[in-house]
């Protein structure tokens, strides 16, 4: 199959993933202007760092591919990330409503909706709105080998085969619980990888020297200020090998009081 452009409103950047064959690179979420959604990677990390950084809610340009996957998720594609062209950047500085018009038409009533249309129709992304959120986690990962030197070391360096920024791992689950909007819904506790949230607990660890007090800043930002000042809703996306759901990104303007 051939390269095709595509312009692209990025909507997600998911935490770096560790990858020896691709060095550490940015999975990466968006609506197409055809109000489709799309997975493009690899991007390398270094993509949405410094000067040319790629912002999110910017309309890009790509060429990109239909990705070959284990799971032959539809919304995935290849990119040549060194042909990205960015454009416009749709900010917030008066409201939220042009990234609303773009963003809340791909809105579907429940995470059971999204499950079910992958026996039809199969969708691998997807945004719903929870109709209440019982409490976010903060848990330590279990690992299978603690030598994060001998993990980290393969991905040191870019596609091109230079030296890179070491990404640091972090050891901790960030999860939510909570239902959605539909009676037969019986709750869920998964896991959040939006890129924010983790590179806010990479900076405030440095500030908060104490956990307990970490934590409650973090859960004060991201339940406390969510539920009461904030309309959140959940980008979701599959994960690549086992097909489970999880939540990549978080959407959330100010609550109309």
């Amino acid at each position: 199959m051939n390269y095709e452009k595509k312009k692209v409103l990025v909507t997600v950047k998911a935490y770096p993933e560790k990858s020896k064959k691709y060095g550490a690179s940015v999975c990466t979420a968006g609506i197409t202007d055809q109000g489709e959604f799309i997975r493009l990677y690899p991007i390398p990390f270094e993509n949405f760092r410094g000067g040319k950084s790629i912002p999110k809610y910017s309309w890009i340009t790509v060429e990109c591919k239909q990705a070959s996957e284990y799971l032959m998720r539809k919304e995935s594609y290849r990119v040549r990330y060194e042909n990205i062209k960015i454009g416009e950047q749709i900010t917030t500085k008066n409201n939220w409503n042009e990234r609303n018009k773009i963003v809340l038409p791909l809105l579907s009533n429940s995470l059971e909706e999204l499950k079910k249309s992958q026996k039809d129709v199969p969708k691998s992304l997807g945004i719903i709105k929870p109709k209440k959120i019982l409490d976010f986690t903060i848990d330590e990962k279990w690992r299978q080998n603690d030598d994060e030197d001998k993990i980290l070391k393969g991905i040191q360096l870019t596609l091109d085969g230079e030296e890179r920024t070491k990404l640091e791992n972090i050891p901790y689950n960030f999860r939510y619980q909570f239902y959605c909007d539909i009676d037969e819904c019986s709750g869920h506790n998964i896991m959040c990888e939006d890129w924010e949230m983790l590179q806010a607990w990479r900076s405030w660890k440095q500030k908060y020297k104490d956990r307990d007090k970490l934590v409650e800043k973090f859960k004060k930002k991201f339940y406390y200020d969510m539920i009461e000042n904030k309309d959140l809703y959940f980008f979701l996306g599959t994960h690549s090998q086992f097909n489970t759901w999880i939540i990549i990104g978080l959407y959330y303007p100010p609550k109309i009081k």
